[in-house]
């Protein structure tokens, strides 16, 4: 069954001291057979909305957990903010990724991690077993130009003519003239 939850407001903006340069957010990447820019913009909160990410050391520790976890899977961290009652994550994941899997995952990750180093603090807050509330934000974030879709087109254009004149000319590629 499926519940409908309210949603903060779709317009919500990262905070203006946590945008990342346009060069990050336009940065094509490309693996083995895609290329992309897929860009989110995640807020979560801890459970009960507590105040718990305010400590300096606790602050430290999660950004060190959220930038390693996503370092050692490939990800791009393009800015993180920790505030007292919330995170903003901005991060670059290849398409292939669910949204979904990658909350999970570092949601799931520094709890247990956090826990590990700041039981008493997790006690004191009165936490139980989770970290955080099971809920969070995302929407995608990025620009693409009319100009970037054009060139892009124009190269795969002139690769896909190269690769015919290849199979058309298989003994080897263009003789260089002059040398």
């Amino acid at each position: 069954m499926r519940t409908t939850i309210p949603m903060p407001n779709p317009h919500i903006e990262m905070p203006q001291h946590i945008n990342p340069s346009e060069e990050k957010m336009d940065t094509i990447r490309t693996e083995a057979h895609t290329t992309y820019n897929v860009n989110y913009h995640i807020v979560t909160i801890p459970k009960y909305r507590r105040q718990i990410l305010r400590h300096a050391n606790f602050k430290e520790v999660l950004d060190q957990i959220i930038r390693g976890q996503s370092e050692a899977r490939g990800w791009q961290v393009l800015a993180f903010e920790i505030q007292p009652d919330h995170i903003h994550l901005f991060i670059s994941v290849p398409p292939k990724i669910p949204v979904a899997y990658v909350v999970k995952l570092l949601k799931g990750n520094s709890s247990i991690q956090l826990r590990r180093v700041f039981p008493n603090l997790i006690k004191q807050y009165n936490l139980g077993e989770h970290l955080w509330a099971k809920g969070y934000f995302v929407s995608t974030a990025g620009y693409i130009s009319e100009d970037k879709v054009k060139r892009y087109i124009d190269e795969q254009m002139r690769h896909a003519r190269m690769h015919e004149w290849n199979l058309q000319h298989p003994r080897g590629k263009q003789k260089r003239l002059g040398g």
